[in-house]
């Protein structure tokens, strides 16, 4: 029994020491990093970088792009979501599916889109020319907070929409019995209920902009516009004497937003838990006239149209193009620019990159995450509990702060420890791992809420095992839940450009870093190109995902399925999908 207690220590003694190791110790490498100077541990780095012009146009600029983009994102998702949640309002699932499309496919994409519609020659400046109107330049300020507000707008809607339906139908009707009237009802009861759900989306969106480093590297490295993720990147690629500890401060600079953002964030969602345990009412609340119906349905069909569909159908145009810029004509049109990244070396090398990393993060993910939920919902264990908040560390700091971390600590993560895995795909794996971890903690916990102890009960009552508990009960109950959810792991993994960008070395780029090369190249065709077969993949694949899901019972075609643990983990951890 004693030597049993002992075991049992050491364990926990290692898994403590493990969790420090992977997770907390990088941070704190970052922050003495931060604080290294000629002289020894000081403030001379944040000294010099608040005495540089360019670094307070970086915050400048993070936070005119972050609050902007908000504001905009907190409208139109506010919006949108009472729409959908309380009229009458038919095809539903084809609107919500446009609403969700900047999340579905990555940022970096919707962002190469955009660029195409509005470049010198692109369709939409060509007819603001001809209009008169003259052209509109994206790659400026305006321009990255209106793909960054365009790619935050499922954030708010998913927090708004499940916080609008969990609202009680009785405190509306008790609010017309006392004369108020629908616009009175809507505002003093169901946006006064809502409102903790709509500051906490606003913020996630915040977060999800301070985080965004593809837009701000696609638009505003050629135009010359700094933000603090972007700046972080240029000066740790810059290889100068001072060019690890300058961008070590200025990450703690972009973590301290992020911090602060998260921590109000938490506040507003436990004043919002109030209304958890309420079921969703998928009611019409606000019955429209038939002609303000189809008006407000066709005009939202052809707006979230023309915002999601134009772009990607003119930039997978111009990947068809021999020469980028011209006109689409007959002679200009080939199929080169597929055929180069279908048989590319470097190419093919990414995807496959892309899918290894894709395939493990997401299995290794499924496995801890799982085992850990069990621990935490069923054992009540205390090492779980400080896991959690470990991987949630990781997840709620920027991802280009997370990138620089991981190449301080592992390179020496013990002192006289040289592992030799940074610039191989390694640390990819564990930076993934680390980064979306908390996610699949999230998923399979709720899943495993949703399995009633007693089916456990009685398997033990039997005298049945743990290996007959798992084959038999957890895992057929489990495997279609998880497996959802996993989705956005693998999609985020398989796309993701942050984390890449910094710890990719020559053999193991990724799609994400080789789309961003091509851009910053000038081969807009090809990146054009190997987008839009990007898009096609994760599209398709996220149409399976609905499909083999099914449609829930009790919801007909106008009541979209909307509570998939997918969109749960954007509503409390969007600032993670952006992220890409």
């Amino acid at each position: 029994m004693q030597c049993k207690k002992i075991r049992a220590r050491a364990g926990t003694i290692l898994l403590y020491g493990l969790l420090f190791v992977v997770f907390v110790a990088p941070l704190l490498r970052l922050l003495l990093m931060s604080l290294a100077g000629p002289g020894g541990y000081g403030m001379s780095n944040f000294i010099l970088l608040f005495q540089d012009k360019h670094t307070l146009d970086a915050i400048g600029n993070t936070l005119l792009i972050a609050v902007a983009s908000t504001v905009m994102a907190a409208g139109i998702g506010s919006t949108l979501a009472l729409i959908v949640a309380y009229t009458n309002i038919k095809r539903k699932r084809l609107i919500e599916m446009l609403i969700l499309m900047p999340f579905i496919i990555p940022s970096y994409i919707i962002t190469l889109s955009w660029s195409g519609l509005f470049s010198q020659r692109g369709m939409l400046n060509q007819f603001l020319e001809s209009c008169g109107a003259g052209p509109v330049n994206i790659y400026s300020t305006v321009g990255i907070l209106l793909v960054i507000g365009i790619c935050n707008v499922p954030i708010v809607y998913l927090s708004v929409i499940h916080m609008l339906r969990r609202i009680p139908a009785d405190m509306e009707w008790a609010a017309r019995a006392c004369g108020f009237g629908v616009w009175q009802t809507l505002r003093k009861v169901d946006l006064a209920e809502a409102r903790p759900a709509i500051l906490s989306g606003s913020l996630l969106s915040f977060l999800a902009a301070v985080d965004n480093f593809s837009v701000p590297a696609f638009l505003g490295i050629s135009s010359h516009i700094p933000v603090l993720s972007t700046y972080i990147y240029e000066k740790a690629i810059s290889f100068g004497p001072d060019a690890f500890p300058m961008a070590a401060a200025l990450s703690v600079i972009l973590s301290g937003m992020a911090a602060a953002g998260t921590l109000l964030e938490g506040c507003l969602l436990k004043k919002g838990d109030a209304l958890e345990s309420i079921k969703e009412d998928h009611s019409v609340r606000i019955p429209l006239s038939m002609r303000c119906r189809r008006l407000l349905e066709w005009g939202l069909i052809t707006i979230l149209g023309l915002i999601d569909i134009v772009p990607l159908v003119s930039m997978t145009a111009s990947a068809f193009l021999k020469n980028y810029g011209l006109a689409i004509t007959s002679a200009n049109l080939s199929l080169k620019n597929f055929a180069f990244v279908c048989t590319n070396a470097g190419v093919l090398s990414a995807v496959r990159n892309s899918l290894m990393l894709a395939v493990v993060t997401c299995a290794a993910c499924i496995l801890i995450g799982t085992a850990m939920a069990y621990m935490k919902v069923r054992r009540h264990s205390r090492v779980t509990a400080v896991a959690e908040k470990c991987a949630s560390l990781t997840y709620a700091i920027p991802g280009i702060v997370l990138s620089l971390a991981m190449i301080f600590h592992w390179a020496e993560p013990l002192p006289g420890v040289h592992p030799g895995i940074y610039g191989t795909i390694h640390i990819l794996i564990i930076a993934y791992i680390t980064r979306y971890l908390i996610l699949q903690i999230k998923g399979s916990t709720t899943a495993l809420l949703a399995v009633n102890p007693e089916l456990e009960d009685a398997v033990r009552a039997s005298g049945r095992g743990p290996r007959v508990l798992w084959q038999k009960i957890l895992i057929p109950l489990l495997v279609q839940p998880v497996l959802a959810g996993s989705f956005l792991i693998f999609v985020s993994a398989l796309t993701e450009l942050t984390l890449s960008s910094m710890l990719a070395s020559a053999g193991t780029k990724t799609i994400g870093l080789t789309i961003f090369n091509f851009q910053q190249a000038g081969d807009y065709s090809l990146s054009a190109a190997m987008s839009a077969i990007i898009v096609i993949l994760v599209l398709g694949g996220y149409g399976m995902t609905r499909f083999t899901s099914g449609q829930k019972e009790g919801e007909t075609e106008n009541e979209p399925v909307s509570r998939t643990h997918r969109k749960k983990s954007l509503a409390r951890h969007g600032h993670s999908r952006t992220l890409i």
